[in-house]
């Protein structure tokens, strides 16, 4: 290293080392030390001493990592990615016994100084001549060029050509690195208030909306002023949210109901999250036990993805990670959508699902940056399962090679093959070919899954849920059997519209209940082609052989259905 250079970097080390928080304490320690005959005031000494120890101890995690980049001289601009107002005074009274000033500029309140007073910040009058952000920063520009060791805190909304000059003379003007100046900028999206080419060179860390015991902390301090009671599922029921949002729901809980209720917690957690307009949450009411018949595909569900997901500890010790995605395919009504809500009720899981129509918008780079919030969200809200319906219309890079569509496409495929994802990902489509090949290959889905139209059995068991279970339907000398005997071929949900409209054959002739010529009336109306049915199955079953990535489960599947197609087969035959 040149001999200039050197000086010039030790000078820079030199001078911000004076705000080493380790440093001051062994500072008042000595100090404390040579003065043990002062008995009053070696204890005062000692307690500030003490208290700037366990401030050091306390700091939190992302706050540490902006001190350590700063340190590293990385940048002199800090940017905090959150959408939690606590987060910023949280910062200023974590670091302020570094900087000599602190000046903080609030869209509203324009620039003010700020210092913290007994753990209280504490803001001193307005600079009237400095509302607006330009003349803030002209004015804290002034301030870097005459002394050491200001930081300028910024909560940022919108762009600004001025913020982005600024931020960029900042970054690379050596008296700043020397002077210990730093600028911290708070903002809920940075690309939305800087471009890409100021972001890269500045200190970008995300801030985790809350970590667990910052969630107990807050329920905790609420309980006891409200004499309520703090147990394990309140705190997972708040994961996901912010500091403020943890407050505030724990908050109108107690002024509701008079008590902190899980149940109430979750669906004020939910209301928050569909505010967002990405994502819809929906609670599922029935497991397993509402799916009539396809027991191939409910064991392999069962032992594959539930059992894993219900025994981490076993599964760890295993080996075995848990499952990050599943994608179903098969023809349309085939109850895909229906397995993947029971599948989050058999799991007790948040069930997200993406609301496509909102998602793609007509506006440049909107559409990537919708569905970029969408996985940012279920990954705060996780562990979670996040449905993506008809994901053909995300997984492939487009026909006609749109932008957009590719921009989408890049997203997804990014996330899906992170290794960090939490969230598993339930994807169903009825077009599998469509998608492509570096979307569905090994580490992105675990398990892609047929679910074909179902066989006898599970026509009948269809037919028992929809009668008994989902719906009570008075039934009268009706044979279950006889019907499911009569409908092969039928999807899952025309076997439930089969179902209402027998109900409503027997409201038209007012009786109380639902006999089997209602049954018989309503197969009659049904209008299906069905050359094009049985063609479609046998396409299914080539779909089947070509993406199932589970030879067992596809062995078990062509052996129902091998045995369904002959007797198919011998039926046309015969007539």
């Amino acid at each position: 290293m040149p001999e200039k250079l050197r000086d010039r970097v030790g000078c820079r080390v030199r001078r911000y080392l004076r705000i080493d928080q380790s440093r001051e304490v062994e500072r008042v320690e000595a100090f404390l030390d040579s003065r043990l005959d002062n008995r009053n005031e070696n204890r005062e000494l000692k307690n500030m001493a003490g208290k700037v120890a366990c401030e050091k101890e306390n700091v939190k995690e992302w706050i540490r990592e902006g001190i350590v980049k700063r340190k590293s001289q990385f940048s002199t601009v800090i940017i905090y990615k959150t959408r939690d107002p606590k987060r910023l005074p949280e910062y200023i009274k974590s670091v302020y016994s570094n900087f000599s000033e602190i000046y903080a500029y609030y869209v509203w309140r324009g620039l003010q100084k700020v210092r913290v007073e007994g753990g209280r910040i504490v803001f001193e009058k307005a600079l009237s001549s400095a509302r607006s952000l330009e003349a803030a920063l002209d004015h804290v520009d002034g301030l870097f060029l005459r002394k050491e060791r200001i930081l300028f805190v910024i909560q940022a909304y919108r762009a600004s050509d001025a913020l982005t000059q600024a931020l960029r003379a900042w970054m690379f003007d050596e008296s700043m690195y020397a002077k210990g100046h730093t600028i911290t900028i708070f903002t809920e999206e940075p690309a939305s208030v800087l471009d890409d080419a100021t972001i890269k060179y500045a200190i970008l860390i995300k801030i985790p909306p809350s970590t667990r015991e910052e969630r107990e902390q807050i329920l905790l301090e609420i309980a006891r002023a409200t004499n309520s009671e703090v147990d394990k599922s309140m705190i997972d029921a708040t994961s996901g949210l912010t500091l403020q949002e943890v407050e505030s729901v724990a908050l109108e809980s107690v002024f509701r109901f008079g008590r902190l209720d899980t149940n109430v917690l979750l669906n004020y957690k939910y209301d928050i999250i569909r505010k967002a307009g990405v994502l819809d949450v929906e609670e599922s009411e029935h497991g397993f036990d509402a799916i009539g018949g396809y027991d191939v595909v409910k064991e392999f569900i069962i032992d594959n993805v539930v059992k894993v997901l219900q025994n981490p500890r076993k599964a760890e010790r295993l080996g075995i990670r848990p499952p990050k995605g599943l994608l179903l395919f098969g023809p349309p009504g085939t109850g895909k959508t229906l397995f993947a809500r029971a599948m989050a009720k058999e799991l007790n899981l948040p069930f997200l699902r993406l609301r496509t129509e909102n998602i793609v918008s007509r506006w440049y780079g909107e559409s990537e940056k919708n569905l970029a919030k969408a996985i940012e969200l279920a990954e705060e809200v996780a562990p979670c399962i996040l449905f993506v319906d008809e994901i053909d219309r995300f997984g492939r890079r487009g026909e006609s090679d749109h932008e957009t569509s590719r921009r989408m496409f890049s997203v997804l495929l990014e996330w899906l093959g992170d290794a960090r994802r939490k969230t598993i990902m339930l994807g169903t489509t009825n077009k599998p070919h469509y998608l492509d090949e570096a979307f569905i290959r090994v580490g992105r889905f675990d398990y892609i899954i047929p679910v074909l139209l179902p066989d006898f059995e599970a026509r009948k068991q269809i037919l028992e849920v929809h009668t008994r279970v989902v719906r009570k339907v008075p039934l009268k000398d009706v044979s279950l059997e006889d019907i499911a005997e009569k409908t092969e071929l039928f999807t899952g949900a025309e076997l439930e519209e089969l179902v209402l409209r027998a109900a409503r054959n027997a409201l038209r002739e007012d009786r109380e209940f639902v006999t089997q010529e209602d049954f018989e009336i309503s197969l009659e109306s049904f209008s299906i082609d069905w050359d094009e049915r049985r063609r479609q199955m046998d396409e299914y079953m080539e779909l089947s052989r070509k993406y199932c990535n589970d030879l067992r489960f596809l062995n078990r599947l062509t052996n129902t259905m091998s045995s369904r197609i002959e007797a198919l087969k011998r039926q046309l035959e015969g007539t």
